[in-house]
Order: C-alpha cells, then sequence, then structure tokens
C-alpha cells in the first residue's frame, strides 16, 4: 500500500513538472519585459520602444532584426546562391522584398508578424522560402 502511495505520488510530480514546463517560457518572456512574440511587433510596442523610427524596416530592424535575416538558399540546387530572404506582404497583399518596408510608415502600422515559409506557402502559395513579413495597417 505504502509503494503505491508513493508510485502515485512520482508520477503526479512528473505529470506537474512536465505541464508547468510549458509555462517557463512565458515567465521567461515576462522577465525579459513583458510577454512579447518573437514574431509579432504591436503597435503599442513600436509607440514605447521604437517610437524615433518613421517606416517599418527601422521598425523592424530595431526591435526584431531577426526577421530580416535569410532562411538559408532558395534551393539547395541553385547554383547561383540566392538566399532566401523573406517577401512583404502589406494587409496580405503581395508588396515586395525586404526593401519595401521603408515604404511603410510607422504611422500606418497596426501589427508586424514574422510569418514562417510553411504557413506562408500555405496562405499565400509557393515561393516563400524565407517567409513572409506581414504588416498590418490601421486602414
Amino acid at each position: 500500500m505504502r509503494i503505491r502511495l508513493v508510485v502515485t505520488a512520482l508520477a503526479v510530480a512528473a505529470v506537474s513538472g512536465c505541464a508547468s514546463s510549458g509555462s517557463s517560457a512565458g515567465t521567461a518572456g515576462a522577465a525579459r519585459g513583458g510577454s512579447r512574440s518573437q514574431d509579432v511587433i504591436a503597435q503599442e510596442e513600436i509607440n514605447t520602444r521604437a517610437n524615433d523610427a518613421t517606416n517599418a524596416l527601422q521598425v523592424v530592424q530595431k526591435l526584431r532584426p531577426q526577421m530580416l535575416r535569410s532562411r538559408g538558399l532558395v534551393s539547395p540546387n541553385d547554383m547561383t546562391g540566392a538566399e532566401a530572404l523573406p517577401r512583404v506582404y502589406v494587409d496580405n497583399v503581395s508588396y515586395g522584398g525586404i526593401d519595401a518596408l521603408s515604404n511603410v510608415q510607422v504611422s500606418q502600422i497596426k501589427e508586424i508578424r514574422f510569418v514562417n515559409a510553411r504557413d506562408a506557402t500555405t496562405q499565400w502559395g509557393t515561393g516563400h522560402m524565407g517567409g513572409v513579413i506581414l504588416v498590418i495597417t490601421k486602414r
């Protein structure tokens, strides 16, 4: 009987430990200054942490520079060495390459979101090996 109680207690402790490990990332995020996502820049964060920026490119460079990085080569068989860089979409409409972000004024931005290659392909079709930087405007 005592052995069964010990085994049950250990099982409960193990399950509790696994369940709480999922929330530790949120705690770590809060310790860094809030529960911000690495894939989303909200208007509030732009207003408080990038208030000197004038366009979306400056915002991303300052707050989430990892959004701008290459995701490898376009194709392993591509001998040109073309890098898989994110494409830019504004309100779900293709807007161009990363440099197009400089054409979006901060006053227009509601949110900037990085969409990984798999999800971008599902939403907008092929040709998004570097993912998508989606800018949602205030409209």
